[in-house]
């Protein structure tokens, strides 16, 4: 069963055993990770701050604040952090960095455009696109162009808000820290103005609304007030008719002596400014009525008749031309002197009209007349009155929109402008290597666990334990190749205190203390414990030292006073008989596939040459399937004999994988060894073959396993080659 406690020891262990290749991880991530950096382009980064005036920023009114609401504070805050990352903000970056000609941020060829034009590839595709009627491609244009820096310093800059402050930082990232910090001071910059002028052109736009509104508002107002001056002046007569008010009487008096004075006043003005025209200087200050004038209009006279007779050419006639224009001049002064008077008059005689016609209104208004020319005239008025407040209202509302147009300020100020860096931002050195030490460590545990559990061989009897669950596997240690004529198993023998031969003690010892604790648990009846006990040898694959095990442990019980035998029952390829050198014309096969109504021939054991032990060889290679002849009656007969007779029956099978004879074996057996070829045989192949053998073992019979050290070339038993190959087809191979 699978352990539910974590041992830190075992896992400890686990990291020791394959520290290589935590090691070589290591170095396989460290190594890129490392030049990475030695080739990476250091990147600086600059960061500008600027903060948000989130009430708006009015000098007309400092105290004003559009919407103190904290939620739409902040939503005009993150509104301004998108406005930055626009493209036009992008766009006005770029023309004020001059970025476009920048050799970092500007268009620049590929390595692939680079290499066609070297080796002339797109001229010749240009020319196959004209040779099959199409057109030419094209080359970028400038809009192409321009959108690949603007994506460039996209990707170089960062804004972003901070916190829930109204503090907003853009960041810019580039080769060269004074151009990271010029880019960062740049985007603010042109941030900002791009705000100035976009609340300028809002307020111009309703400015612009407004003067519309503002002329018509002025033409009805002048409409209105045409037509009640109109109903006035045609009805003064009757007006004083009705009222019979001497007031009225003097006031309409008034106001057609005013408006007689204002026509005839606007009528010499005319005249005069059309006589000043015409150069008449004469009829012009006649009719302005100004002596001054009248005397220059008359030296000018003289001037000019001087001036026809003098000789042409003459020093004369140049001082009396400059004299002339230096007159003119003086003409010019005095002639908008004297209309700025005359003007001056026009506009007091009209204010004298104006206030005549406001109290001719006021004294009809409170004057006895019928209440039809009462009701006409009060809405003539109310009508004039209420057009002027309009168009005062939108004439003050013009004036102050020119005045906000010219003093708008942002409402974004620099908190904090952006310094070149000192040191680079990107790579980040000991970040790097250290997530590229602490990934490959991570990564070097993982495939290490992965490794123990897994993927490739068992390397150790801890891992060996680790893989198919048992407890205190053993090892056999692996031995030199200069060894003589002498076989592996023969140093249990020969070299009784060898590590070779204490291993296999340590294995007697495991087997026997498994098959006492097992007793209990098995229930076997006092009849049963009489009886010999059956070792079964087993392997996932051929090649893994199952024989040589047999033998080795066969021997170290033979050793021990135990009286053990030794069966080949690997009936497919055997090796007990080449190993003792025992003739291969009579054995287990032989009894086996022998009919029951013939004699029967006995199984005489062989005594091994070195020890005690007794071996029954398997006999001639069978030409029939060996899995019927294991699972046989003569075969469980044959093993309740043995078991009255031996203390001890070793039995060597067939590889667990390729053949099914250890399933019929392993029924029969009280303890089952599993042999595992060193770093070999795969940990899947050892994990699926030890499942199979417990899948039959009787309930209560342990499982053990032996990782096995020797080498390949170290004994005589190669046995079965590779693969599976010598278990099918022809029985010689």
């Amino acid at each position: 069963m699978q352990s539910t406690e974590i041992d830190l020891n075992e896992m400890l262990g686990i990291l020791r055993r394959q520290s290589r290749l935590i090691l070589i991880t290591l170095m396989l991530v460290l190594l890129p990770a490392i030049a990475y950096l030695l080739v990476a382009t250091p990147m600086y980064r600059a960061t500008s701050l600027i903060s948000i005036d989130a009430g708006g920023s009015n000098l007309l009114d400092p105290g004003s604040v559009e919407n103190s609401q904290s939620a739409i504070l902040n939503s005009r805050v993150d509104g301004e952090v998108e406005v930055l990352r626009a493209d036009a903000t992008v766009m006005a970056v770029v023309e004020k960095a001059d970025l476009i000609n920048d050799p970092e941020f500007g268009p620049k060829l590929g390595l692939g455009q680079k290499v066609s034009i070297a080796l002339g590839i797109e001229s010749m595709g240009n020319r196959l696109r004209q040779a099959v009627g199409l057109r030419p491609k094209e080359d970028a244009g400038s809009a192409a162009l321009v959108s690949n820096t603007i994506t460039k310093l996209k990707a170089a800059t960062d804004i972003r808000r901070r916190g829930l402050t109204y503090l907003i930082s853009v960041s810019a990232t580039s080769e060269n820290p004074e151009r990271a910090a010029a880019i960062a001071n740049a985007y603010v910059e042109a941030y900002i103005a791009r705000q100035v002028i976009t609340k300028s052109a809002s307020i111009i736009a309703a400015r612009d609304v407004l003067q519309s509104q503002t002329r018509i508002a002025q033409v009805e107002l002048t409409r209105l007030e045409n037509g009640l001056n109109t109903f006035i002046d045609d009805n003064l007569a009757r007006f004083e008719e009705e009222s019979n008010s001497t007031a009225i009487a003097a006031l309409r008096q008034q106001l057609e002596s005013a408006k007689s004075s204002k026509v005839k006043s606007i009528e010499t003005l005319a005249n005069a400014r059309d006589a000043a025209a015409r150069n008449d200087w004469v009829t012009a200050a006649a009719a302005l009525g100004d002596s001054a004038l009248e005397s220059l209009a008359r030296e000018r006279q003289q001037l000019e008749n001087r001036l026809r007779g003098a000789q042409t050419g003459s020093q004369g006639q140049v001082d009396l031309q400059n004299a002339l224009e230096s007159l003119e001049k003086d003409l010019n002064q005095r002639l908008t002197q004297a209309q700025s008077t005359f003007e001056a008059q026009v506009s007091s005689i009209t204010e004298a009209e104006t206030r005549a016609r406001e109290q001719m209104r006021e004294a009809l208004l409170s004057s006895d007349m019928s209440s039809s020319v009462i009701s006409d005239l009060f809405n003539l008025q109310q009508s004039a009155s209420i057009a002027r407040n309009q168009y005062q209202q939108l004439l003050a509302r013009v004036q102050d929109l020119n005045a906000m147009a010219n003093v708008q300020i942002a409402d974004a100020r620099v908190v904090s402008e952006a310094l070149p860096p000192i040191s680079a931002a990107s790579p980040n050195k000991k970040l790097i290597i250290a997530l590229a030490a602490a990934t490959a460590i991570g990564l070097g545990i993982v495939i290490a666990f992965l490794n123990e559990y897994y993927i490739g061989g068992v390397s150790s009897a801890a891992q060996l334990g680790n893989v198919i669950q048992v407890s205190a596997p053993i090892a056999v240690p692996a031995l030199t190749l200069d060894r003589g004529d002498r076989l592996l198993a023969d140093d249990i023998v020969a070299q009784p205190l060898s590590q070779y031969a204490e291993s296999f003690r340590k294995l007697r010892l495991a087997i026997d203390s498994t098959l006492h604790h097992g007793i209990k648990e098995r229930g076997l009846t006092p009849e049963a414990l009489k009886k010999g006990k059956v070792i079964l040898i087993c392997s996932a694959l051929p090649g893994e030292g199952k024989t040589t095990t047999a033998i080795a442990l066969a021997r170290t019980y033979a050793i021990a006073g135990k009286r053990t035998l030794l069966i080949d029952c690997d009936l497919r390829k055997p090796s007990v008989a080449k190993y003792f050198d025992l003739p291969q014309d009579h054995g287990l096969i032989d009894y086996l596939v022998t009919d029951a109504h013939e004699n029967e021939p006995i199984v005489k054991p062989i005594l091994d040459p070195m020890s005690e032990l007794e071996v029954i060889s398997a006999g001639a290679r069978s030409s029939r399937p060996t899995d019927q002849l294991i699972n046989s009656p003569k075969f469980t007969a044959l093993i309740d004999a043995v078991r009255d007779f031996y203390h001890v029956i070793v039995l060597d099978s067939p590889p667990l994988l390729p053949v099914v004879d250890t399933r019929y074996l392993a029924q029969t057996c009280d303890a089952a060894i599993q042999v595992v070829r060193f770093a070999n045989t795969t940990q899947g192949e050892v994990r699926d073959a030890a499942n199979q053998v417990r899948e039959y073992l009787a309930p209560g019979v342990k499982l053990l396993a032996v990782l096995n050290r020797q080498d390949k070339a170290a004994g005589k038993l190669s046995g079965y080659g590779s693969a599976y190959s010598g278990y099918y087809g022809d029985p010689n191979s």
